[in-house]
Order: structure tokens, then sequence, then C-alpha cells
């Protein structure tokens, strides 16, 4: 009866070893979602999983995995347990293809230099045998005849055997050079071998044993997506097609390969809850509650709204008619990998699924990712600010643009297939239009002149009156009708002493807030237009003006 008993506990001790088995498991990243900063990663793995509860052990993994990020889901008939995370300091990770390489070729270095020195000590040791016996004749001596033949003999042996030690020591040096450098890319990538990794431990039980695919999801900071474009105008008739591309980075530890990417313009860093106010108080100045007021929220709020981005608004207020929008010839652009690209817009953000999975090494480089191609509807015009510069700039003005999901960034302006330089593309502009200069036009000629007969500068009482007046000119020597924007400005005052008066800008739209001065005109071939604008400056004699 007793053996009986110590059997049946022998055999429920054995199940309970069996039920409680340890995997280690190797899983893939099979799918990114790179926000602007951070990056949703899942990892898939195919588990065969036996019969009881079974502790899967998730190695390989980045340690800077979020934790409260972590997510698992199987498709199978199990039950999860629980999941855990930790850092694994103490196993190393297996050696990767690259390290592998690197060995074998310093392998095959170190047994070339085996062989060069092989052939170095047998051609040392002929040289002593040579320069041993360069006595000859002994007493008797030899005629001149024998020792030039000798003579001969020993030179021409011994140019060759000391050419062939140099190009041995030659070659020596170059291998010992490759092998150093070889060392130390082994010592670099064993470094970042013998980093430490993340593990994802996750407890299942099984009633029979079944195969499982198994989904880990989670958070990673140090990655993210920056925009950037591509500009392209074809000539002055043509949309603009615009490729909307992004710089994509990570640095988590762990390399994408192959992986299906898709871009997020959300941010799950920045926080979503709704600022509260709270009391807002004013006192007289002192000196300490000047001092705690820059720590307050009015100082934050007073600070907030700068910025010291640049800004592709041009400040154009040029009106674009339906018609000549209309009259735009759209063309279809070639088909790229960014064509296929689908785009999800959610509440908060929009994504850009990528069609073609791309690799992301763990290096903070950015990998360019092409996203979507679009072509704006797009009017062209020119431009010139003659009191800043002579020239006149060729415009591309953009309308629906506030459709396209974009972000502010950087873009590379091209125009009839030349590269025209970088603008910014500021995706806040309220604006309607966005305007960007595709570069000067010789042909437009424009001069800017003082008028001397209308400035003057006169005492009036306790004053100083100055009349100030310039004549611009526009001369078109295309071959076709041009519309233009000319741009001008009189100074606005900042202090009630001084009175500034705009006497004379005819056909001009007068911007009071900024003391723009503009002027739309069309200008047909070989036609010369004339503009006049003329302001009174006055102010107290006793002062003197700065123009800021």
């Amino acid at each position: 009866m007793k053996k009986i008993i110590f059997m049946g506990l022998f055999l429920l001790f054995n199940f309970s070893i069996d039920a409680q088995t340890e995997k280690n498991v190797k899983s893939n990243v099979k799918a990114v979602t790179v926000f602007l900063n951070r990056a949703q990663v899942i990892n898939a793995a195919k588990i065969v999983i036996p019969a009881g509860t079974t502790n899967l052990v998730f190695e390989d993994l980045s340690t800077k995995i979020i934790k409260p990020s972590i997510q698992v889901t199987a498709k199978g008939n199990i039950t999860i347990m629980s999941v855990k995370h930790q850092i694994n300091y103490l196993r190393n990770q297996s050696k990767t293809a690259k390290i592998k390489q690197y060995e074998d070729t310093l392998e095959n270095l170190r047994d070339k230099v085996k062989l060069f020195s092989i052939q170095r000590q047998n051609w040392q040791r002929e040289e002593d045998v040579v320069l041993s016996n360069k006595m000859i004749g002994g007493d008797a001596g030899v005629n001149a005849q024998k020792l030039k033949e000798m003579a001969d003999f020993y030179r021409a042996r011994l140019t060759e055997i000391q050419t062939n030690l140099y190009q041995i020591d030659k070659e020596l040096t170059k291998i010992n050079l490759k092998i150093n450098s070889i060392a130390n890319q082994i010592s670099e990538a064993n470094r970042d071998a013998s980093k430490p990794t993340s593990e994802i431990l996750v407890t299942v039980t099984a009633s029979t044993a079944t195969t499982v695919d198994f989904e880990l999801n989670y958070i990673v900071p140090d990655a993210g997506w920056t925009p950037i474009y591509d500009l392209r105008a074809k000539d002055a008739q043509s949309p603009i097609q615009l490729s909307y591309k992004a710089n994509v980075f990570q640095n988590t530890g762990i390399d994408w390969k192959d992986v299906k990417v898709t871009l997020s313009t959300g941010n799950p860093a920045q926080g979503g809850v709704k600022p509260e106010l709270k009391t807002w108080y004013v006192n007289f100045y002192n000196k300490m509650v000047s001092q705690n007021l820059r720590n307050t929220s009015l100082y934050e709020n007073a600070t907030r709204g700068r910025s010291n981005s640049p800004n592709a608004d041009y400040k154009d207020d040029a009106k674009i008619s339906k018609k000549e929008m209309e009259d735009v010839e759209e063309e279809k652009p070639s088909e790229t990998i960014a064509d296929k690209t689908e785009v999800t817009e959610s509440t908060f953000a929009t994504e850009f699924e990528i069609s073609v999975p791309y690799t992301i090494l763990s290096d903070g480089k950015p990998q360019l990712v092409d996203v979507k191609n679009y072509d704006v509807k797009t009017y062209y015009d020119y431009g010139t600010v003659p009191r800043m510069d002579f020239d006149s700039f060729l415009m591309a003005r953009m309308t629906g643009w506030e459709q396209l999901n974009l972000l502010s960034g950087q873009a590379n302006v091209y125009f009839e297939g030349s590269f025209v330089g970088e603008t910014y593309l500021n995706a806040n502009n309220v604006k309607d239009t966005l305007a960007i200069s595709l570069g000067r036009d010789k042909k437009i000629i424009t001069k800017r002149m003082k008028v001397k007969d209308i400035s003057s500068r006169k005492f009036i009482g306790s004053n100083v009156k100055e009349e100030l007046g310039f004549e611009i000119q526009v001369r078109n020597t295309k071959k076709t009708d041009i519309s233009i924007t000319v741009e001008e400005q009189i100074p606005i005052s900042k202090d009630g002493q001084i009175d500034v008066e705009l006497i004379e800008a005819k056909d001009a739209i007068i911007n009071k807030a900024t003391g723009r001065v503009t002027w739309k005109l069309t200008i047909k071939p070989n036609e010369t237009k004339k503009m006049l604008i003329k302001y009174n400056l006055k102010y107290p004699k006793n002062r003197q003006i700065a123009f800021e």
C-alpha cells in the first residue's frame, strides 16, 4: 500500500514538473507604428504549447520598453495567466552574422601573415648564406674574370632577395593595418552584443497541446520621424508635384528588419489632459514679486506664442480666382511606392501605411521613407520688393494644401528640373494659399529711385517735417504678359510724438497695421509701369528718429 502511495506521489511530482515547463522564445518585429516621438512595436511568434502550464520567455527585446504599454494577444486554445517584464543583465546576445563575417575575415588575414612570415624567414636565411660566403679565392686569390662573375652573381642575388623582403614587409604592413581595423570593429560589435536585453514573461495554460500565434505590442522611446518635402514644378503652367517623405529614426537597441511601417502624426509623449485655470492674482510691483512672476503661468503664457521657426508663407495677399485654378493643366504623375500608401484619419491623428517593408537600423541615423505624392493646384505669378532687392521672383501659390494632412517641415524646391533651393513649409499657416519662391527672373527689370523734387525737410514751429518720395519702375522684357505683385512700405510709429502720413500710393492696397503698400499689376511685353509712393514724417526738432 505504501509503495502504491509513493508511486502516486512520484507521478504527481513528475506531472507538476512537466506542467511548469519554461520556453525561451525568439520573436520577430512584424510591424511598427512610428509616432512623431516614440514608436509602437509589434513582435510575432508561432509557438507549440504543451498541455498544462508553460512559462514563455520572449527574449532579446529592447530594454527601453515602457512597461505599462505591454499587451500580449494570442490566437489559439490557451489562457494567458500573467504578463511580466524584466531586464536580463546576464545573458549576452548571440553573435550576429556581421561579427561572424568579421571573425572569418580576421582569420584569413592572420593566415596570410603566417605565410608571408614563412617566406620572409626563408629569404632572410638565403641572404645570410650569400653574405657568409662572399669571401672567395682564399690566399691565392682569383683572376679578374672570375671575380667579375662572382660579383655579378652576388649583386643580382642580393638585389632579388632584398626586393622580395621589401615587398613582403610592405604587404605585412597593409595586412596588419586591416587586422587592427577589423579587430576594432569586432570589439565595437561585441560591446553592442554584450549589452543587456529585455524579456517579456508570459504564463499560459492549455488543456491540450496546441500551436499558438502570439503578438507582443509595446511602446518604445528613442524613435520618431520628421517630415521632409520635395516640391517640383515642371513649368509655370503645371501643378506643383508635392512628394511627402519622412526621415524615420530609431535607437531602441533592436534593428527593425523588413518590417511593415506605419507613420502616425500622433504624439503619445504629449499629454492629452486639458489644463485647468487657477486663480490669477495681481499685486503691486516689488523686486520679490517681479522675480516670482517669472515662474508663473502669466510669464509662460506671455512667451509661449513666440516661435523662431521659419515661415514659408511669403505674406501673400493675392486672391486666386476659381477660373485661374481651373486653367492650370493637371498631368498624371508616374507611379511610385508613395502612390500605394494608404492614408487613414482618426480623431486625433493621421496614419500613413507604407506599402513596402523597410529596414530601419538602431543607430539613430535617419532612414528616408516615401510617404505620399500629391498634385497641388497652383497659380503662378511674380513678386518683387524693390526696397530690399531689385530682382523679381517667380512665385508658386498653392491652394487646397490644408487637405493633405501635412506637417511643418523643410522642403526642397525644384523648377524645370533644376534644384532651386530650400524653404520651410509651414503647415500652421492659416491662409488658404501657400506661397513658395521658385527663383529670380532677370527678364523683369525693376528700379527704385528717390524723387528729389518731392523729398524735402522743413522746420514747422517746434517740429521737423520730412517729405519722402520714391518712384518704382517695372519693365517686362519677356515675350508674354506677366502678373506681378510689387511690395513697398512706410514706417509705423512707435511713439505718439512721431507722426507718419501716407500722401500718395495710387491704386495700391494699403495695410495700415503693418505699413505695407502693395500693387498688383499685369504688364505686357516690353511695357514699363511706374508707381509713386509719397509720405511725410513729423517729429520734434530736438529729437532724432531711428528706423528699426
